[in-house]
């Protein structure tokens, strides 16, 4: 027992205790002392305003005097320890009181009563105590007062004894200290226990936790049981044995976590679809992973110990070797390089590398790590996507070419007619030639508008890319004036203007006339029962948006767009647009038409190109009354282009060189020999590729043929197949090639020949003369160089 109370006494457990013991005593001492008196005050308090109530009754009329010669009432009032209760008249006598025998009688004669309280100037009450032989005592002493009086004509007298005071504080107190005694007690229980279980507790599994690390227990582990103190002390025992415990197996460990790490590596490498590479300091390939290794070796052997030029791959950028040596020699970080290479069955695969530097805690460079991917498969995806862009684009093309058939088939039978018509008036005037030469004037003027209907439909259907030039934005509306009389019928008023009729910007021009063409095409379909359609031309200058008006609210322009522009608005009388859709009609394949009627991909490829000539669409409509497209493209000043004149050009006479005409269809074969003979060459003729060949293999010094004009589109072999042909013959004919498709047969000309001439179907005499003449004005400067 007496080991158990040295331990105890000398365990920090104790120490706690007895000190919280000590403060719990001073800490419930003190505040015991102050309840004590404060609830003495409060006591006292309520008895003096029990005492002096009854007076201020009387003095406010709502008990009457007579109440103090009633005990029972006075003990109601007053409570069991009233002394005295009387009502005195302010010579002293006695008039009312609790003992009816002191009715009458004077204050003067009772010993031990407060004579000198009861004065005439007194106007409140007096709450004293006082002592005699029956104790301590509490007295109130009331002044009464008639109506408008200025001294008290009575005196309300009351004596309560405080014994019942003292007893009740005597019984607070008692009951507070023993109250204190059991909470010091019961608290210093609690602290005892729960600093045994929390604290000695813990130490001691410490303390044999310790020993056993002692004897070699390395894999003994304490449970932590808090964030206290001893918790971390518990996290830092155990830190400690698994320190001592890695210690002792870190060779196995480390061999153990080498080989996981590089069959973990190895696995990752085989079955990712990415690579992975590292390159020493000498910037040579140190590591390839399988994927990347079996790449190069493919194309070019081991990658080991080779640069990244070195490795067979071509960069699809032509500085893309040149910028990556560039950041390799700089020690500096790399992304998105994209290279190409050619597989061993032909196949054409690209790829992108990514590599950082890697450097010693030194500073030192120790060389890269990187990583790589095959996006074959995303180019491919990519390629077939613009394809499918551009394929849309001309499928919503030719609807619009098909839309405007009618309007066309109307346009060639009225042209037809009047060429028929002035052609048999002419033959039955062959005998004025004013008169026939009016008539052929005519038949020429027809055959140029039938001429330039062919071209529009020309310019919307074929594929093409974009050449953007300065435009004249008023031409190409006096340019699209005919084809949008035609495509809008008789229902629809056509109105062009322009404010500024020298406005030019910088676009394709093909690309233009269809971004009208499409939005005047929907204005039409919104005006079923007719209308006006208004197609004009003005410039804004638009501010930065940190300078523009906050109260300008009359046009909606994007935040990141400053500066001139040109500003083409197609305005309808039509329908308008609902707003619920408003927000959809530039989406793809959105259309309000009925199916068959519309792709929806008119208002989305006018969108899609605006935005790429870097210019915007604003959109006003208001239902049934109209809607209004505001097209937005940069302005540009007005410069000099080199453009091929449309006048008559001068007749350009021949020498007697012998032309080839290489032509499928007769009617053209026998109308330019007659224009070349007229202009003094010599005409030969040929239907196909082969027939041509045959006439080129039977000529000689004598006949020799020194120009071939030749169609570029044929039945059998084309137009280039046959000059690539004869060339291979002999290298020194001129060659002129003629077409109705200008745009696309230049295109394809240009990836298969050099210099050539070119004549686009149909042509005036002195064009084809011009066209001769070039072409043998280029033969002889390719001779003599």
């Amino acid at each position: 027992m007496k080991k158990l109370l040295d331990r105890m006494i000398g365990s920090l457990v104790f120490k706690i205790a007895l000190s919280i013991v000590i403060v719990e005593t001073i800490l419930l001492g003190l505040f015991g002392g102050y309840y004590v008196q404060y609830f003495g005050a409060e006591i006292d308090r309520r008895i003096a305003e029990q005492i002096s109530a009854p007076g201020r009754l009387i003095q406010d009329e709502q008990l009457k005097i007579s109440v103090i010669s009633d005990p029972e009432q006075m003990e109601l009032l007053l409570g069991p320890h009233v002394q005295e209760a009387m009502a005195i008249g302010f010579d002293g006598t006695i008039y009312h009181t609790m003992d009816p025998m002191m009715i009458g009688r004077s204050v003067k004669d009772l010993p031990d009563f407060p004579k000198d309280e009861l004065r005439a100037d007194m106007t409140e009450e007096v709450l004293f105590t006082s002592d005699d032989s029956s104790g301590r005592n509490m007295v109130s002493i009331t002044p009464l007062f008639t109506l408008n009086a200025n001294q008290p004509f009575m005196y309300a007298y009351f004596k309560v004894s405080t014994e019942g005071l003292e007893a009740s504080q005597r019984q607070m107190q008692s009951v507070l200290l023993i109250g204190s005694a059991m909470c010091i007690l019961l608290t210093s229980a609690l602290i005892f226990l729960f600093t045994q279980q929390t604290v000695l507790k813990r130490l001691i599994t410490a303390a044999q936790f310790v020993n056993n690390i002692q004897i070699g227990k390395l894999s003994s582990r304490l449970t932590p049981m808090g964030r206290d103190e001893i918790g971390t002390l518990e996290r830092g025992l155990n830190a400690m044995a698994e320190s001592l415990e890695r210690r002792t197996l870190q060779h196995q460990i480390a061999q153990d976590a080498l080989r996981d790490s590089e069959e973990r590596f190895r696995d990752f490498t085989l079955s990712s679809a990415d690579w992975y590479w590292e390159m020493g300091a000498d910037l040579k390939i140190a590591f390839a992973s399988y994927k990347f290794y079996q790449l190069i070796e493919e194309i070019n052997g081991s990658p080991q110990g080779q640069s990244f030029d070195k490795l067979g791959l071509h960069s699809e950028d032509q500085d893309g070797w040149r910028y990556l040596n560039s950041r390799l020699s700089a020690h500096m970080a790399f992304q998105n390089i994209e290279f190409s290479w050619t597989s061993r069955q032909g196949e054409k695969h690209f790829g992108r590398i990514n590599g950082v530097p890697v450097f010693e805690l030194d500073g030192t460079f120790k060389g890269y790590r990187g990583t790589g991917s095959d996006i074959t498969s995303q180019r491919r995806a990519t390629e077939e996507q613009q394809a499918l862009q551009r394929q849309l684009a001309t499928s919503q093309k030719l609807e619009a070419v098909g839309q405007m058939a009618g309007g066309v088939a109307h346009e060639f039978n009225n042209c037809l007619a009047g060429i028929l018509s002035f052609a048999e008036v002419a033959r039955a005037k062959i005998d004025n030639p004013d008169r026939v030469k009016e008539y052929l004037d005519h038949v020429i003027s027809l055959g140029e508008r039938a001429t330039s209907v062919a071209d529009q439909l020309l310019m919307f259907s074929r594929r093409r890319i974009d050449q953007p030039t300065n435009v004249r934005v008023y031409s190409v509306f006096s340019e699209m004036e005919k084809l949008l009389i035609t495509l809008l019928e008789h229902r629809i008023e056509l109105q062009i203007w322009s404010n500024e009729p020298e406005l030019h910007t910088r676009v394709d021009p093909t690309q233009l006339s269809a971004c009208l063409l499409n939005l005047a095409i929907n204005a039409r379909d919104a005006m079923p029962d007719g209308g006006t359609l208004q197609i004009s031309s003005r410039s804004v200058e638009i501010a930065p948006l940190a300078q523009r008006s906050v109260d300008d609210d009359e046009e909606t322009y994007p935040d990141n767009v400053s500066g001139k522009f040109v500003v083409i608005t197609v305005q309808d009388t039509g329908m308008g647009i609902p707003d619920d859709i408003l927000e959809n009609i530039f989406e793809p394949f959105f259309s309000t038409k009925e199916p068959g009627k519309g792709t929806g991909l008119g208002l989305s490829i006018v969108h899609n190109w605006v935005e790429e000539a870097h210019g915007f669409i604003n959109v006003e409509t208001v239902e049934g009354e109209g809607t209004t497209f505001s097209v937005y493209l940069p302005h540009v000043e007005a410069t000099e282009e080199a453009t091929q004149s449309k006048d008559v050009i001068d007749s350009i006479p021949g020498n007697g060189e012998r032309i080839l005409v290489v032509d499928d269809e007769q009617s053209l074969r026998t109308t330019a020999g007659i224009i070349l003979e007229d202009a003094g060459f010599k005409a030969v003729s040929a239907k196909s590729t082969e027939e041509a060949l045959e006439i080129l293999k039977s000529t000689d010094d004598t006949n020799k043929i020194d120009v071939i004009l030749t169609d570029v589109v044929m039945s059998g072999r084309s137009g280039p197949q046959l000059i690539i042909e004869a060339l291979r013959q002999n290298p020194q004919y001129a060659v002129v090639f003629m077409s109705g498709f200008p745009a696309r047969s230049r295109k394809e000309l240009d990836k298969l020949l050099g210099n050539y001439v070119f004549i686009k179907k149909p042509f005036r005499p002195a064009q084809l003369q011009k066209a001769i003449h070039d072409a043998l004005a280029l033969r002889a400067e390719r001779q003599s160089t």
